[in-house]
């Protein structure tokens, strides 16, 4: 059960957050809202009130910073991002829980138990849950402008990594603990945090898996910096930065996060802007077509565990594990194909589990919804490829492809866990406001 300090802080962070308004200026202070809420707020605790969904360590941070910037900052955000696309995707994502309570109005069997039908009242809490989780996407399409403005985004992503070093360090050799410690209870199974005869630390996030692709990306920040040789301390080496957090990241145990810091900082040292270009899209496609595969029983499941069994038994039974159930998923899921079967369990089977995000997304939310939340993250990756090529200069061009390559490894981590934070609603939305205020005209390189 959750202690009075976990409450404290749930509570507490609105006020915080106008604190951050009010002290820094508007990039900083939407940072530390909506990534310091991320990283420090309880798990699976909320405040439950009526009409409105319940407001937990993710919603809360992306409501105040729409609140700090229209209200204390007193900026002329919009409601809908700029470009008609955008809109027509983010108004799609944000009406589709209506539809599916339409079309999920009778209850359903799911192996075990009856559960009850939809009602109005669940779709106004999904769209209002909807549109708060992309907040701070359309928050940074309009306040990160600059390449003055992105860079800031890349340093204090970094430095939030070193930061947040210290606590994973403790949990490295205490055991993960500090959740328990702090507001009462351990979040996840902590069987799953034991990894290579030692602890993957969770520290506030829930699950060591979230702590490690947080941690790749604070890495592939400081990797930009270190490339471009901007320091976030004068007396600090960029290299020293991007070398330690590299060890943090290998220390964190996960596999897949490693295996993504490792691409980026090959990607920096050895390929030349058409073969990134080239990495960026397949790894996007990827993704895309993935389900598509998956629905007409195309993608080679078989043959990757195979191949994952001959380097790591333990990797592959995980990986056999995740790929079953999101089987069993997918079969449940053509039963609602177009608007998915929406909340309450009603996406899920009795005794099933639900890892990847696109399959939680999918059976929820169908096609539809899947579309629209998947197509808002790629189609920034898509706007950033097309715009490096009217950069005049070469070091902003390796940032932004090294930033859509990120957005493209975080899209991969999607297929087998949900870690689609508002940390990367933040950061999706910054690399697309970067890319939307590049001037056409500018020359080819």
């Amino acid at each position: 059960m959750p202690n009075i300090f976990a409450y404290v802080m749930l509570l507490g962070w609105p006020l915080i957050s106008l604190y951050f308004y009010k002290r820094f200026e508007t990039i900083t202070a939407t940072f530390l809202t909506i990534v310091g809420g991320y990283l420090l707020l309880p798990v699976k605790v909320n405040v439950d009130l009526p009409l409105i969904p319940a407001l937990d360590k993710s919603l809360i941070p992306s409501l105040f910073a729409l609140i700090g910037c229209v209200f204390v900052k007193k900026l002329p955000i919009s409601l809908l991002p700029a470009l008609v696309w955008q809109k027509v995707l983010v108004v799609i994502l944000v009406i589709t829980p209506l539809f599916t309570v339409i079309t999920n109005q009778s209850p359903v069997f799911n192996g075990e138990y009856w559960i009850k039908g939809l009602i109005f009242h669940d779709s106004i809490s999904a769209i209002i849950e909807q549109y708060i989780r992309i907040a701070p996407f359309i928050i940074c399409t309009q306040i990160i402008k600059t390449e003055k403005d992105f860079i800031e985004i890349c340093k204090l992503f970094t430095i939030s990594g070193l930061i947040y070093s210290v606590p994973i360090l403790y949990e490295i050799r205490m055991s993960p603990q500090l959740h328990s410690m702090f507001y009462g209870f351990f979040p996840h199974s902590f069987a799953q945090q034991i990894r290579f005869d030692g602890f993957r630390p969770v520290v506030f996030l829930g699950h060591g898996l979230l702590v490690g692709i947080y941690m790749m990306a604070a890495f592939a920040f400081s990797c930009i910096l270190w490339k471009r040789n901007i320091r976030i301390y004068k007396s600090i080496s960029p290299m020293l930065v991007m070398l330690f957090l590299f060890f943090i990241l290998v220390a964190s145990k996960a596999v897949g996060a490693i295996v993504f810091g490792l691409i980026i900082i090959i990607s920096i040292l050895f390929l030349a802007k058409k073969l990134k270009k080239i990495v960026v899209y397949t790894i996007f496609f990827l993704v895309v077509f993935y389900p598509v595969l998956c629905i007409f029983n195309l993608f080679p499941h078989q043959e990757i565990i195979n191949y994952v069994v001959t380097l790591d038994t333990e990797r592959a039974q995980s990986l056999d594990f995740r790929f079953y159930h999101e089987a069993l998923l997918l079969e449940h899921s053509r039963e609602q194909l177009l608007f998915g079967w929406g909340g309450w369990g009603r996406n899920r089977l009795a005794g099933s589990v639900t890892d990847g995000l696109w399959i939680i997304e999918f059976s929820s939310y169908g096609v539809v919804g899947f579309v629209a939340l998947f197509g808002l993250i790629g189609a920034t990756i898509i706007q950033t490829l097309n715009k490096v090529s009217i950069l005049r200069n070469p070091e902003e061009v390796n940032t932004l492809l090294i930033s859509a390559l990120i957005v493209a490894l975080i899209l991969v981590d999607q297929i087998v866990n949900s870690s689609l934070g508002i940390w990367v609603w933040l950061f999706v939305g910054s690399l697309f406001g970067r890319t939307l205020h590049i001037n056409k005209q500018s020359k080819n390189i």
